[in-house]
Parts: structure tokens; sequence; C-alpha cells
């Protein structure tokens, strides 16, 4: 009786000396993984990025379509120091971001086509654009492939407006759909263009394009900043509710507001063109300035970077 309690209780005892150093082993074995990837060892390549050098090529590609100090190429450059702080927050690799910023409206002046089709294709046309301008430069196929995929489906605003119980913008005069932002750098450039259409510059730009691009037909400048049925304020609430990003979202809130403003304080007496209206914006963010989520934009210098 008792033999048999002894080689029992030697039996329990070999399965808890196994089962300890099973455990002691798993122990190292975590220990010794923390460690390499303390050290490096195990670190995930950092993400791609684009050199002073490259930067200043992608730029220089973006003013050989559009015109210096034009819409199109003031609002790239805005984009381009939006997007840090936006593709941070989602995971998003910043340089291809930068990258399909200062590209994606390239081709809305110099486009193939009517001036109605190079506006209602210029995200087909700008990603055939920033795969060659990146492919030239050398960089691996993924950042091509997100960058030019980023400008191909960054086309917006798009669906039906509630409040207008009108179809926003990009569908309504294009007449057509586009695909929606897939990746995170997608998905931050459409915010980024969203938001600086939301800005009080958003709306000088928009007002401004409708009063001169053959593509709109003639209106008064009041239609086209806040009176008409596709007006840049219509456009700001357009872009407000298709937001993706949680951080984009609660820029969007404050810059409605901020715009808002703007809208309601101005004098159509005193307001009656494109250069009148940019001098009262002017003013009026020297007084407000852009809500603190939008990261400041150095004044463009005409120098060699944007």
């Amino acid at each position: 009786m008792r033999t048999t309690a002894l080689r029992a209780a030697a039996a329990v005892a070999r399965r808890l000396v196994r089962a300890s150093l099973r455990d002691v082993v798993m122990v190292l074995v975590l220990v010794a993984a923390a460690l390499l990837v303390t050290c490096g060892f195990m670190r995930h390549p950092a993400p791609e990025t684009l050199s002073k050098e490259e930067t200043a090529q992608v730029y220089a590609a973006l003013l050989s379509h559009a015109q210096p100090g034009g819409p199109n190429h003031l609002h790239s450059r805005r984009l381009y120091h939006y997007a840090p702080p936006f593709a941070e927050a989602a995971g998003a690799n910043v340089h291809i971001v930068q990258a399909a910023a200062l590209l994606h409206d390239a081709t809305k002046e110099d486009g193939k086509g009517e001036p109605k089709e190079k506006f209602c294709t210029h995200g087909d046309q700008g990603s055939n654009l920033t795969r060659e301008v990146l492919a030239k430069l050398g960089k691996s196929e993924s950042f091509v492939e997100l960058a030019s995929g980023a400008v191909r489906e960054h086309m917006g605003p798009c669906g039906f407006n509630l409040r207008f119980f009108s179809r926003r913008f990009m569908s309504k005069f294009c007449g057509r759909s586009y695909p929606k932002p897939s990746s995170l750098e997608a998905q931050v450039l459409y915010d980024i263009d969203m938001l600086d259409l939301m800005t009080v510059d958003g709306v000088v730009k928009v007002a401004e394009l409708r009063q001169k691009n053959p593509e709109f037909e003639k209106e008064p400048l009041r239609d086209s900043v806040v009176a008409g049925a596709d007006s840049a304020w219509k456009s700001v609430i357009d872009a407000k509710q298709t937001l993706i990003t949680s951080r984009a979202q609660a820029c969007g809130a404050d810059l409605a507001t901020h715009t808002e403003r703007f809208i309601d304080g101005l004098d159509w007496t005193v307001v009656v063109d494109v250069p009148a209206l940019k001098q009262a914006a002017t003013a009026y963010l020297t007084a407000k300035p852009l809500p603190e989520c939008l990261p400041a934009v150095p004044p463009w210098d005409r120098g060699r970077l944007p």
C-alpha cells in the first residue's frame, strides 16, 4: 500500500517538474523575443519616405501642370502641410499622403478632354500622373500604388445630402459614381481635401473656380459663395457629412462654424468680385485664424519646396 502511494506521488512530482520546465522555457522564449524586439532585431522595417530632393521633384511636377499661385497649386500646398498630423493619427504613411496631396489636382488645368471632362476625370488622370512621377523617382511598387490609388479615390464629396435634398456636388455635377477611399492613405487624403474645402480659403477657391472656369455656368458671386444650389457653402456641408477619420470629423465641426461666421459677415455691397472676396477672407483670417486642428501653412515664397 505504502509502495503504491509513493509511486503515485513520484509520478505526480515528475509531471509537476515537467510542467514547470515547460513554463520556464515559455517564459524564457517570451523574454528573449521581447529583448530582440527592443534591440531592433525583429522590428518592422521603417516606412518608406520621400527625401527633400524627391519632394522637390514631386512639387516641380505639380508646378509644371498647375498655375503657380493659382487655386489648385495653393490648395495642394495646404494639403501637403495638413497631412502629417492626420496621417499619423490614422496610422497612415505621411510621405505617401504628402506625395498624393501635391499631385491629386495637378491635371485639373491641363488634363485631357473638354473642361468638364478634365474636371470629372482628374482623379484618374492625376492617378496616372502620380504613378509616372513616383516610378521615375524609383519608389517601391507599394509606395506608388498607395499614392496613385489615393489620388484616384479622392473624388468627392459624393452621394446624397438630405439637408439640401440634393446630390452632393461631385455626384451631381459629373453624373457618375466614384470609388470610395480604401487605404488609410486614401482616407486621409480624402479627409484633408474635404477639410480644406470647408475652410475660408476653400470657399474662396470654389467661388473663384465657379466664377472663372468655363465648365461652370455664369452666376452672381453671391450664388457661387452661398446662395446658389451648388454654392461653396453647400460644398462645406457636403464635405462635413462625408469625413471618414475621427480626427477629421472633430476638426470638421470646428471648421464649419468658423467658415459660416465668415460668410455671414460678408457685405455684398462691397464684396462684388473675386479680388474683393479674397481681400475679405484675408481680413477675416487675420482677425480670426483657422481653428488649431489644422496645421499652420507657411506663406508661399516661390521656393524650391512646398
